[in-house]
């Protein structure tokens, strides 16, 4: 707080200003105005909140002082001194809005309570003011959130009202939302790195800003004589590098009014969603994204046959390595979108996840106990879409593990989805699926009889024929692609096989699941 000392009296100025140390009570003492007019001459520059000040002096008096000070300070404190015990100067005092009357007699313990008086009419105004401006500028930027993300329409003629910094009217508005890391993951670390970087470029260029949840959503003019894109590099440039931080940015397009701003948003948070994909490139703009139109969605059955072996075998590594390739592959695609990526990802989630229900839910162990990818991406929060996969694939692998690892049941087990697995190879053997566990052939044979009731030659044949049976509903894939796909490069063999134990060929079978199943109804590894 600031305070100034207004009398003609010199021995009475340097008094007042030495006896009582104004610091302490908060205040800085501006220079002593020796008349009036010099007092009112110097406000408007040096804005003193509060005005100590004697009553008669040469020129204007203190009171008209006072009355003309209100003018050019609404909320400036006045204390009046005088020499004269005058009720009439009292009177006049209090009309002319001053705030205290004291006697030039009195005591510095009275002056400075009076003072103090002051200084909380001071800080109460403060607060009034400083609550009833953050509250019309919540208003405020509640209403430009509502503009950005569902838009209001009618309204938009209020956008330079409220913000004066988006003028001039007539040029586009556009929408870049901006997200800062490298304070830390803490919450409160991240919401002051949002603070600050908001208050650095409206220091840089004319424009406003909504703190999102996660993001800064800056709306600006677009200037003719700048690009938004190569403006906004070298700002983020300065502001890397002094804050030390990282900025990632998504510019939506230029729109004509304030009526189509949550279209500038919409397309600024579709291309935030390329941070994800792209790590290494931090700024995107709807330009760059928009004749996008997605790639496939769904995972092939080479890759669920790849997936499967890999969380058969628990090498975590590997599995990482698998990941990592696909979506690689994934992104180079042109038409790659961030939709149908997570779309992708969720296809070999599902993947992994069916066949942990099929192996163990034929199993003692009972049923798999683990949620769906969906509700894990939700657990998961802000990570990586392909951090978010393998952690969950990990699951899937230690679920398998923990179910079927113990007794010679489990053994069965483990030979039982490993056959499944590669139900297409024609090395599938007795010693190969002894090897995957382990043991020796002669002991699996016997574990396997004993646990089983049948033979393993006879549960490899059986394996496979089911398997054709499914892919048979499927009129798209010839008869003998079937046959090969689960080991059988004879066909007339398999066809004797399949007839032998279901009583019909496979020809006969398909045509009657034509019936069965709706024409449109595909494999599940489709």
């Amino acid at each position: 707080m600031k305070i100034m000392i207004v009398d003609d009296e010199i021995i009475i100025l340097e008094g007042l200003s030495k006896v009582i140390d104004w610091k302490q009570l908060g205040f800085t003492l501006l220079p002593p105005a020796e008349s009036a007019e010099e007092a009112l001459e110097r406000m408007p520059a040096e804005k003193p909140d509060l005005i100590l000040s004697d009553i008669r002096m040469f020129g204007k008096d203190g009171l008209t002082m006072a009355k003309e000070a209100k003018l050019l300070l609404p909320n400036v404190e006045i204390i009046m001194l005088t020499g004269y015990d005058d009720f009439e100067y009292m009177q006049q005092a209090i009309r002319n809005d001053v705030s205290d009357y004291l006697l030039k007699s009195s005591r510095p313990a009275d002056i400075i309570q009076a003072v103090l008086r002051a200084v909380q009419r001071i800080r109460d105004k403060w607060a009034t003011q400083s609550q009833a401006l953050q509250k019309d500028k919540e208003i405020s930027k509640r209403w430009l959130e509502k503009m950005l993300t569902e838009g209001k329409s009618g309204e938009s003629h209020l956008l330079t009202d409220y913000f004066p910094h988006l003028k001039p009217k007539e040029a586009p508005l556009q929408v870049l939302l901006i997200r800062a890391t490298g304070w830390g993951d803490k919450d409160s670390n991240r919401q002051l790195l949002q603070f600050a970087v908001d208050n650095m470029l409206r220091e840089m260029i004319p424009c406003e800003a909504v703190h999102m949840s996660t993001m800064l959503a800056v709306l600006l003019r677009v200037e003719e004589s700048w690009r938004v894109e190569g403006r906004y590099r070298s700002l983020a440039s300065k502001i890397e590098h002094l804050l030390k931080c990282t900025l990632y940015c998504a510019l939506g397009t230029p729109v004509n009014s304030g009526d189509e701003l949550h279209v500038s948003y919409r397309n600024a948070v579709q291309a935030s969603k390329f941070w994800v994909m792209y790590t290494q490139e931090r700024i995107w703009s709807y330009e760059q994204i928009k004749a996008r139109k997605g790639w496939r969605q769904l995972c092939s059955r080479e890759e669920e046959s790849e997936l499967t072996q890999l969380l058969l075998s628990g090498d975590t590594l590997r599995l990482n390595q698998w990941i990592g390739l696909c979506i690689s592959q994934y992104l180079v695609h042109p038409d790659a979108t961030y939709d149908s990526l997570s779309s992708y990802i969720q296809s070999l989630a599902i993947s992994g996840f069916r066949w942990l229900e099929r192996v163990v839910s034929q199993s003692e162990a009972g049923q798999a106990r683990i949620s769906d990818f969906t509700s894990w991406e939700e657990q998961n929060g802000e990570t990586a879409i392909r951090d978010s996969l393998q952690q969950y694939l990990h699951a899937v692998m230690s679920v398998y593990r923990q179910s079927l690892s113990k007794g010679p049941s489990g053994y069965v087990e483990r030979v039982a989805a490993y056959v499944r697995a590669n139900i297409g190879s024609q090395k599938l053997t007795l010693v190969q699926a002894a090897r995957h566990v382990h043991l020796h052939p002669g002991h699996l044979s016997e574990v396997f009889k004993k646990e089983t009731g049948s033979n393993f030659s006879d549960f490899l044949i059986k394996q496979k024929l089911e398997c054709a049976r499914e892919i048979l509903k499927d009129p798209s894939v010839k008869i003998s692609d079937i046959s090969r796909s689960v080991g059988y490069e004879d066909v007339k063999y398999f066809g004797q096989l399949f007839r032998k134990h279901y009583g019909q060929t496979p020809s006969e079978y398909r045509e009657q699941a034509k019936f069965s199943y709706p024409e449109n109804e595909n494999s599940p590894l489709q």
